[in-house]
């Protein structure tokens, strides 16, 4: 399922799209749906049945809830939690945090309350559909580790990165059905899939980290040699590091890798943006952050834009269908975007 494509250009399929229902406003899916084939919650292990629990009109692309049918959603309050009872972290029990419009808090959950109440959908857009193309790949960016692919060759992979990296949100990292794997986990199994290579992740992300901390853990990205180094950083300098600064970091941590493993080929990742209503989010800084990014492509370095897809499916989707803790992480079917930019690269 992780590894299925988000959608079939030929048989217009779509798969494994999720929303949430905030009271009784729809949920506005990418594409005008011909038919909706199903809609449903693994994490409850529910489906839900259309005009008992929800409706949706050939050639639309709105599924409303039926009121009182008890599908899963949340109230539009409740995205704004009264405060006096506002739990925050590092309580493990958060569900708040501040930084919202007008001094509120927003409601936060770093387990499992986004996957218990968000649907996913299957479904056959309409003609016509134009579906968002994936950042086209150049192949002379990563020559060694197309070979290897090619070759069959065994494959070393590690990433350095941030919660999302390490795999925040993601059901399995907090342990509850479907138990959906992390994107890097889905990138590696997409490979495998596509070659008959050994590919072997070594995960040394860690959460509430920027680009600076990758030098304090260099016995976990340095020293051991690897034949792809995938850096994944951005969404936790966005509140105040200069781009000029982060992208210093970012060459650095490539030139020091070269001296000592002049094999190694580097991977960057764009990040997804942050909740809109969060802290005064500015979504130009977020594209600044993403073209800094995106201009040390160069041979041995190749740049998996995920920005720009994320970005391109916000223009029809709200952050809460795609959020996993209501601020800065990705839910399952977030994970799988960014696993499919980054597996597109070697397409």
């Amino acid at each position: 399922m992780y590894t299925k494509a988000l959608w079939d250009k030929e048989t217009r399929l779509v798969s494994g799209e999720s929303g949430l229902f905030k009271g009784s406003a729809p949920v506005r899916l990418l594409f005008a749906a011909e038919k909706v084939l199903k809609v449903y919650n693994p994490t409850l292990q529910k489906e839900y049945a259309s005009d008992i629990h929800f409706t949706h009109t050939p050639g639309s692309d709105l599924i409303f809830p039926v009121p009182g049918s008890g599908i899963c959603g949340i109230e539009e309050q409740e995205i704004f939690p009264d405060p006096e009872k506002a739990l925050y972290l590092p309580d493990p029990k958060a569900n708040a945090i501040k930084g919202g419009p007008e001094g509120k808090v927003l409601l936060f959950d770093n387990n499992a309350f986004f996957a218990e109440h968000q649907i996913l959908v299957d479904y056959r857009a309409v003609p016509g559909s134009v579906f968002p193309e994936l950042p086209a790949p150049d192949p002379a960016l990563l020559p060694r580790v197309r070979q290897k692919l090619a070759e069959g060759a065994p494959l070393s992979v590690t990433l350095i990165g941030d919660s999302i990296s390490e795999g925040f949100n993601a059901t399995k990292f907090v342990n509850t059905p479907p138990f959906a794997p992390p994107y890097i986990d889905i990138f590696a199994e997409t490979l495998r899939k596509k070659s008959s290579s050994e590919i072997t992740v070594q995960n040394a992300a860690i959460a509430g980290t920027g680009s600076r901390h990758a030098f304090d853990i260099e016995e976990r990205w340095l020293t051991p040699p690897c034949d792809l180094l995938v850096i994944a950083y951005g969404m936790n300098e966005l509140g105040g590091v200069p781009v000029k600064d982060y992208v210093a970091n970012l060459c650095t941590i490539m030139e020091k890798k070269r001296a000592l493993h002049s094999h190694t080929e580097f991977l960057l990742v764009t990040s997804m943006t942050r909740n809109p209503i969060w802290l005064g989010e500015s979504a130009q800084r977020s594209l600044e952050f993403a073209q800094a990014v995106k201009s040390l492509a160069a041979p041995g370095c190749a740049v998996a834009d995920l920005h720009a897809l994320w970005s391109k499916v916000l223009e029809k989707k709200d952050f809460y269908d795609l959020t996993g803790n209501g601020v800065n992480h990705p839910n399952d079917y977030g994970h799988r975007l960014y696993s499919a930019v980054l597996a597109n690269i070697f397409n």
